[in-house]
């Protein structure tokens, strides 16, 4: 039987997902359209990931701060953030752009951090992936609506603040997501246990090395594509927001496929992920790459599920507070190397595409 809390944490998937298609889905399209290029991209990501990253390291090295007034800090950090991206398009300065969109991804780290601790710690382990598929696949239908809203505004909105639009719509619907927060009741959390030492080191370095190298792959596959559609390949911005919305459909159907499977599809379907950057750089029509698109979502699908269902033996490993912690430094790490690389390879994109290939073949 499915719990309150079980509805509850799907509910504020099932908002953040039209809220983050709106906004985040949309960011690097934003960028290029004010005349960022894949260093400037780079540029703002790094900025914004480094400092994730030490206040996530921070965490974990002092976890008691997160679990006192546990409930008050989720709330704060989870209106906070939609209230950034009432800023973000009003500047097309880099810097500042930079800057809003770093506080905007550290709160984000501060939810995604106390999201997976209340997944972690007030959950089974049986229920650790009926619940993360749900909400996978809940935000993935809110997905498929904003994209496509989002879509449409692109192609029909000509006016030069078309994202102001677009923006603050995504951050009025993710407050709904917030009021959704307001009803979890997270007072089990409170003091919770945090264990004095760290059980089987060497199995969760292996696993977080393997997260760390395809997160790595995957997000300079994100970093470089849309600039390469864009202004390699020519694409109008509607097309790359239609590849966004390509690829959530692709997601949910991955997502209910990939989370009856067994560890073992699950490997399968991670090797599937070497073939994309191989059919980005080779197929030149952009219209072409909606499908791209879609395979791409099917097959990172299944490297997710199996990154986050080996992460659920953190909680055994050494409890719910470090490892909530620890999956967001990890992102963050793999984001900041992502880049880096991105300043230092630039608009090279057919070694940036061997260099991703490469990476999923590593990991």
């Amino acid at each position: 039987m499915t719990s309150k809390l079980e509805w509850l944490l799907v509910a504020e998937s099932l908002f953040a997902g039209a809220y983050i298609a709106l906004t985040r889905g949309l960011f690097l399209i934003f960028l290029v359209a004010v005349g960022q290029d894949v260093k400037g991209i780079s540029f703002v990501i790094l900025l914004s990931s480094l400092l994730s990253a030490i206040i996530g390291l921070m965490l974990y090295k002092q976890p008691n701060f997160l679990v006192r007034k546990v409930k008050q800090k989720l709330c704060i950090t989870h209106f906070l953030e939609r209230v950034t991206w009432f800023f973000i398009p009003l500047t097309s300065n880099l810097l500042i752009v930079s800057l809003l969109y770093s506080l905007c991804i550290i709160f984000s780290s501060f939810i995604s951090t106390f999201l997976t601790f209340t997944i972690y710690g007030l959950l089974p382990e049986e229920s650790i992936k009926k619940v993360t598929s749900r909400r996978t696949a809940a935000g993935n239908i809110s997905s498929i609506i904003g994209f496509a809203l989002g879509t449409f505004l692109l192609a029909f909105l000509q006016t030069n603040g078309k994202f102001i639009y677009i923006f603050y719509l995504g951050a009025l619907i993710g407050i709904l997501s917030t009021i959704s927060v307001l009803f979890i009741d997270l007072s089990r959390l409170e003091g919770a246990k945090i264990p004095a030492g760290v059980k089987e080191p060497e199995k969760i370095f292996s696993t977080s090395m393997f997260f760390v190298i395809f997160l790595f792959a995957g997000n300079l596959l994100a970093i470089v594509w849309t600039p390469f559609l864009i202004v390699k390949l020519n694409s109008p911005e509607y097309l790359v927001a239609l590849l966004n919305l390509a690829g959530t459909v692709s997601s949910i159907a991955a997502s209910l496929f990939w989370g009856k499977r067994s560890l073992k599809m699950l490997r399968t379907g991670f090797v599937l992920n070497i073939l994309s950057p191989i059919l980005i750089l080779t197929i030149s029509i952009p219209l072409y790459h909606v499908g791209i698109s879609i395979y791409n979502s099917f097959a990172f699908t299944a490297a997710n599920f199996l990154g986050f269902f080996l992460f659920a033996k953190y909680n055994e490993w050494f409890g719910a507070v470090k490892s909530s912690t620890l999956i967001i430094v990890i992102g963050n790490i793999a984001q900041f190397m992502a880049a880096v690389f991105g300043m230092i390879i630039g608009a090279n994109y057919l070694v940036s595409f061997l260099l991703i290939i490469v990476l999923y073949m590593c990991s």
